[in-house]
């Protein structure tokens, strides 16, 4: 906690410094962003581009466009690959459709830690993702930390698969994702984010799943008074630049913007679980019933888990990623 909060104090102060006028003569690259200010991921951009213009001695400068000025993520993706945007945060998952590998990590059950996910990321499959990223025409920068997402639901605990049946649970609107709910019994129901609160106030729905940060900021503990900590996924989000505007920058430029962007994911990652933690404390002291997964029958939940591999992962190679994801250590 003290670390996190010296962290929180020294990024305070550079985001005060740094809110003057670019340097004359830099070079300004756009930076998207969905969150508004204040959230983690902008605080931690916005040290990224402190930290950017200090490594290449004031030669680029980012301009950082949050509270989605410039769209959505997947416009975002969109405008990375024709050379209209610079940078942005962007989620693996919006990339499924360019980015095979990306497919595969949004998989249920797929890692059994964080530190688990981060050391496949390092590994020959974060090569691969980078690899297939830069032929769709962007380049990864780092990774950002998503989060965990748990089920949370209005009338019982899900501790075991059984737990899910005929509960009609909201998802995001993705094959992978409604295969996992209805092989776990459930129902999967399609909706936005901002309709899901009142929903599960007026039993539209009997259940969701996020992040706990979310899960808490959304307002949705006060109707789901039961999170279940399954963590059924952790799809992990990119800071991607454009392969036109990385070409366009030499070798020390290039080394700056690296080391500016994995600095500021160590950064995050430090914060996001601070706020991880935060969000669960809260929780507890609200009254929600909370299971950890140690509590939970995860045997059931795997075993049709590995049912939606083999449906949606009939590729030779991917299975074998698949496999050698799921024996990593």
């Amino acid at each position: 906690m003290r670390q996190v909060w010296k962290l929180w104090v020294s990024m305070s102060f550079l985001a005060l410094a740094g809110a003057t006028a670019a340097p004359v003569g830099a070079r300004e690259l756009v930076f998207a962003e969905v969150n508004p200010p204040g959230h983690i991921h902008v605080f931690s951009e916005e040290v990224m581009a402190l930290r950017l213009s200090e490594l290449s001695r004031s030669e680029l400068d980012i301009q950082l466009k949050h509270s989605g000025q410039l769209g959505g993520q997947t416009k975002y993706w969109d405008d990375i690959r024709n050379g209209s945007l610079d940078i942005a945060r962007i989620n693996l998952g919006v990339l499924s459709n360019d980015v095979p590998a990306a497919k595969l990590v949004s998989l249920p059950y797929l890692f059994h830690s964080r530190a688990h996910l981060w050391h496949v990321l390092d590994g020959e499959f974060g090569q691969r993702i980078k690899s297939e990223v830069e032929k769709a025409g962007g380049i990864v920068l780092a990774f950002y930390d998503a989060g965990t997402r748990s089920f949370y639901t209005t009338k019982k605990g899900i501790r075991i698969r059984s737990d899910l049946k005929d509960l009609r649970i909201q998802v995001q609107d993705s094959p992978v994702y409604k295969d996992m709910i209805t092989q776990l019994g459930g129902v999967p129901v399609v909706m936005q984010l901002d309709k899901v609160g009142d929903a599960l106030k007026n039993g539209g729905i009997d259940g969701a799943e996020n992040n706990l940060p979310e899960f808490m900021s959304s307002g949705h503990y006060k109707y789901a008074r039961y999170l279940s900590l399954d963590e059924h996924t952790s799809v992990p989000d990119v800071l991607v630049m454009s392969k036109k505007t990385w070409d366009s920058l030499d070798g020390e430029q290039r080394k700056a913007v690296k080391t500016a962007a994995v600095e500021s994911s160590e950064n995050m990652k430090l914060l996001w679980t601070e706020s991880e933690n935060q969000a669960l404390a809260k929780a507890k002291k609200e009254g929600v019933v909370v299971l950890d997964r140690s509590e939970l029958g995860m045997s059931g939940f795997e075993l049709f888990a590995a049912k939606i591999v083999s449906k949606h992962v009939t590729d030779p190679v991917d299975l074998g990623a698949v496999m050698s994801i799921l024996l990593a250590k």
